[in-house]
């Protein structure tokens, strides 16, 4: 990967060290152009918004190994989620495990779940992650769903997927897997790892505008699935007394989407895709190590993993003042986020390792 030329296609590292892509991704000139070309289009009364949309979602199934009718269309990651939740079959006596550590789009879902009377288990984390064995104690014959993040918002910690579908499957349980901090950074592969949904939203690694999201359906599942709520683009054929769903993954899908954001967002694909999502993973964890490593001799307080099987793009640290130094470095042109445990950093496979190095002499000043 020529570093230096992919710069190139993000204006904002003119002005800025961005190291912020887990909050929200920086608009690329591909993205840029998809979008304005899209407008274009539309002005011409040719937008095809549809197509488009089917694109994107091609794009995205090519990215995490996944076949074109088993990805659908979705607002965002969070209405991936509800809607699995709200049309799984939940039996009297039902639960569903989930953790403490997960983002609110992948608890809502399931704590609504209450009402019909499901059982919702919380694991807690540990040092950052879930641990298999907090897993194995709580997942039982009475389990609908397993869901869990396949990277921590907050503290960056992968999950070993293959184990954790292995542990719900043995079970009779599904794996739900909230994909937003892991797809575009990490070389996803839902038929290796036996996932039974994923979902994921494109404005963070995906790169693409907020607005777009898709849900990932295991072919084996499909046809049993009878959503709870769907819109026009779910229906096969209309009837008036009981419509025809749709027997794709696009049973699960809604209404118009925003075009606008998955043309966007398909450029973005084109890009992962073009690179490599293996090159992409390998610099995302090169730069996340090279973090981890200088800030650990820093002797910060770490929130993030130390065993390199659980790291990811994700690097968090608790730190005094914490505030005063995100204020510092965006005055130093170096964009992180302050969360509730610290400091969050993600860098992308546009920054560099000078970048990197940057930000660890500023927090080495601020320490000293």
């Amino acid at each position: 990967m020529n570093v230096r030329e992919v710069r190139e296609k993000f204006p904002i590292t003119k002005k800025y060290a961005y190291l912020n892509v887990a909050n929200h991704c920086p608009p690329s000139l591909p993205v840029q152009d998809a979008v304005r070309g899209f407008l274009d289009d539309w002005d011409n009364l040719s937008r095809h918004g549809d197509k488009r949309t089917e694109e994107a979602c091609v794009g995205f199934g090519k990215l995490i190994n996944a076949r074109p009718h088993e990805v659908c269309a979705q607002p965002n990651t969070s209405a991936g989620l509800t809607a699995v939740a709200e049309t799984l079959k939940w039996r009297r006596g039902s639960n569903v495990v989930i953790n403490d550590l997960e983002n609110s789009a992948n608890l809502v879902p399931w704590l609504s779940q209450r009402r019909r009377g499901v059982d919702v288990r919380i694991i807690s984390g540990v040092d950052g992650a879930v641990r298999v064995e907090d897993v194995e104690k709580v997942v039982d014959d009475d389990t609908v769903a397993l869901s869990i993040s396949h990277v921590q918002w907050l503290t960056g910690a992968r999950s070993d997927l293959r184990t954790l579908a292995s542990i719900a499957h043995d079970h009779g349980a599904l794996l739900v897997v909230d994909g937003i901090q892991a797809a575009g950074s990490l070389a996803v592969d839902v038929k290796r790892d036996n996932v039974d949904f994923y979902a994921c939203g494109s404005y963070k690694w995906l790169l693409g505008p907020s607005g777009a999201g898709f849900l990932y359906v295991r072919e084996e599942l499909i046809d049993d699935l009878e959503p709870s709520f769907y819109g026009y683009r779910a229906v096969g054929k209309l009837d008036l007394d009981k419509p025809k769903l749709k027997e794709t993954a696009k049973k699960m899908e809604l209404g118009e989407p925003a075009y606008l954001s998955f043309v966007g967002t398909k450029a973005g694909i084109d890009m992962f895709l073009e690179l490599g999502p293996g090159a992409i993973e390998e610099r995302v964890l090169k730069l996340s190590g090279m973090l981890h490593d200088g800030l650990a001799e820093l002797g910060v307080d770490l929130m993030s993993p130390s065993d390199e099987g659980l790291r990811s793009g994700v690097v968090s640290f608790r730190i005094d003042d914490a505030a005063k130094l995100r204020d510092q470095l965006r005055a130093a042109g170096l964009v992180v986020s302050l969360r509730p445990i610290g400091i969050r950093v993600s860098a992308d496979f546009y920054n560099t390792e000078e970048e990197v190095e940057r930000l660890l002499e500023h927090v080495g000043g601020f320490l000293s």
